[in-house]
């Protein structure tokens, strides 16, 4: 089962906004390259998790995104389905009619199965649990060490 980069890339998204300083925007050209994600495919995946109140936008030299809600309060789930995404395994677990044998079929309840528990599972794991697991700094912090010098 592969996740859509899509949500992959909403999640990146989110995970970097969190590390950020509460309430300063950022820019799409800035998360784009700190987080390897296409700049025109970022707008259009901002403006999905902007309808879904996951987070704000604003134009102009000041603009950028930020965080709408705390990231305790914004899960995997959540970013799956504001993104309108299905992660069933199989394409007849959404649409009965995408298989012949769907009538006859032992497998598509248990496909199906699976996929209730993996959103059960995402949606127990939230932005904040992520970016607090992070290795990468949200931004590497300029430092002058003028100890050095002599």
């Amino acid at each position: 089962m592969l996740i859509p980069m899509k949500v992959d890339y909403g999640v990146r998204t989110l995970v970097y906004l969190a590390r950020r300083p509460e309430g300063s925007y950022t820019s799409t050209a800035e998360i784009s390259s700190a987080r390897h994600v296409p700049e025109p495919y970022l707008l259009h995946i901002c403006s999905e998790l902007q309808k879904a109140g996951m987070i704000e936008s604003r134009r102009g030299p000041q603009g950028g995104h930020r965080l709408a809600r705390a990231p305790e309060q914004i899960t995997v789930t959540d970013v799956v389905k504001s993104l309108d995404y299905s992660l069933a395994p199989l394409d007849c677990v959404d649409d009965a009619d995408e298989c012949q044998l769907s009538g006859t079929c032992a497998q598509r309840d248990m496909w199906g199965e699976v996929e209730q528990l993996l959103l059960r599972h995402l949606d127990s794991v939230n932005i904040a649990d992520l970016a607090a697991k992070e290795e990468l700094p949200a931004m590497a912090p300029v430092k002058a060490d003028f100890s050095a010098r002599v």
